[in-house]
């Protein structure tokens, strides 16, 4: 071998070892930045696993509590429409009583709902046409005060109203369910729930 060949040859085994040192280091390096991004890997879908449990129990806290608070407005909508039909039950029931019952009850309210000052009482339509003839006779001796019986028809489905000079007080049977609504509610909900 010539002095140039040592020479080239030494350059080539110098360079390979220094390509060989460089590649070593770069496979090195490499692994290093593999293993740390394997390990950055691991912690980015560990919080991203967490992440979704926690927005997936989120979720299931979420639909458990609507689905509750859909229930109970179910059951509130059904209670209300089940005490609605027992008290307009509870009023047709006293709008279909015999006469006799049914006047009856008229003097009672009369009694409960009358002024001492004379006034006018006036009667629905269907009760107009089917008041007793001596019932003015009974309703004054019930009543505060004397009242005249109106001969026009007042515009209410059943009941009376009264009235004294420019005030009415309406003693029909929707107006005292509906005056008396809540309580009759808190009373049937009490009964039956």
């Amino acid at each position: 071998m010539t002095g140039i060949e040592k020479i080239i040859y030494q350059i080539e085994s110098d360079t390979q070892l220094v390509c060989d040192e460089i590649i070593s280091g770069a496979e090195t390096k490499a692994r290093s930045i593999i293993d740390e991004a394997k390990i950055e890997a691991a912690k980015l879908a560990s919080d991203i696993a967490k992440s979704c449990d926690a927005q997936c129990e989120d979720i299931a806290v979420r639909a458990k509590s609507s689905g509750a608070l859909e229930e109970r407005k179910i059951n509130l909508v059904t209670k209300q429409k089940i005490i609605n039909t027992m008290i307009n039950n509870t009023k047709a029931y006293i709008e279909s009583l015999n006469d006799d019952k049914y006047f009856g009850l008229i003097l009672r309210m009369i009694e409960n709902n009358s002024s001492e000052k004379n006034g006018v009482i006036a009667f629905s339509k269907r009760d107009l046409d089917k008041l007793p003839k001596d019932f003015m006779n009974i309703a004054n001796h019930v009543s505060r005060g004397e009242l005249t019986l109106s001969p026009d028809a007042a515009n209410i489905k059943s009941g009376f109203i009264l009235i004294y000079d420019d005030i009415e007080e309406n003693c029909s049977f929707d107006a005292v369910f509906e005056s008396k609504r809540e309580k009759l509610s808190d009373e049937v909900s009490r009964l039956l729930f």
